[in-house]
């Protein structure tokens, strides 16, 4: 199996815990669950619908709040913004909007509206998504291409950081909807290919990229 990333020979690893295999690249880093072991579609959908992120989950509204106050107030974006993968109830959007920002949002299983594609943005947030991207690479030249030239992208997802053997333990893979892992290696390699510079990481959740 070629790496999904970078197309460098990875190796497998097997996961006794809930049965599946994934390809391990040693050049970017990148964890990648094998195509026979992604749920449907319909299991998929199903899985989300257990979410319940709301606007009374103070909680999960503090996340998104610090993500703007520690990321995004710097970036003075001052044109429209997408927030990718929005899920059942878009509450970054809604904090976005409630902070001055004019607010897109799509999601393939809640908010199909394609059309916006039709724009240009100057920050794009993905927060807790690109772990289900089954083609990481494409997924990626379509966000990257929905950026103004200069515009940020705003990723959110655990970063891999542990050994091969401790990834098999690995709470975060016990989710049956993720199937891409990544650590900052993994970004630096995306960066390269799309053109990008990595501009700030925390080194554990959240990137953001700056398109050249």
């Amino acid at each position: 199996m070629k790496c999904v990333i970078c197309d460098a020979e990875t190796h497998s690893i097997i996961d006794p815990q809930i049965t599946a295999e994934y390809d391990v690249c040693t050049n970017c880093e990148f964890i990648y669950k094998s195509k026979e072991f992604h749920v449907t579609f319909k299991r998929e959908h199903e899985e989300y619908n257990k979410h319940n992120n709301s606007m009374e989950n103070e909680g999960y509204v503090n996340i998104f709040k610090n993500i703007i106050k520690d990321f995004i107030s710097e970036l003075n974006i001052e044109r429209k913004v997408l927030e990718f993968g929005s899920g059942p109830n878009p509450v970054f959007k809604e904090i976005l909007e409630d902070n001055g920002f004019n607010v897109f949002d799509y999601d393939p299983f809640y908010n199909e509206n394609e059309r916006y594609k039709e724009n240009k943005y100057q920050l794009i947030t993905s927060n807790e998504v690109i772990e289900h991207f089954s083609n990481p690479i494409k997924e990626f030249e379509l966000l990257v291409s929905l950026l103004e030239e200069g515009g940020y992208l705003l990723i959110s997802t655990l970063f891999r950081k542990m050994d091969e053997e401790s990834f098999l333990t690995w709470w975060y893979k016990r989710d049956l909807t993720h199937i891409a892992f990544y650590n900052m290696t993994t970004f630096e390699h995306l960066a390269k290919k799309f053109n990008l510079d990595i501009v700030k990481h925390n080194d554990k959740n959240i990137v953001v990229f700056q398109k050249k």
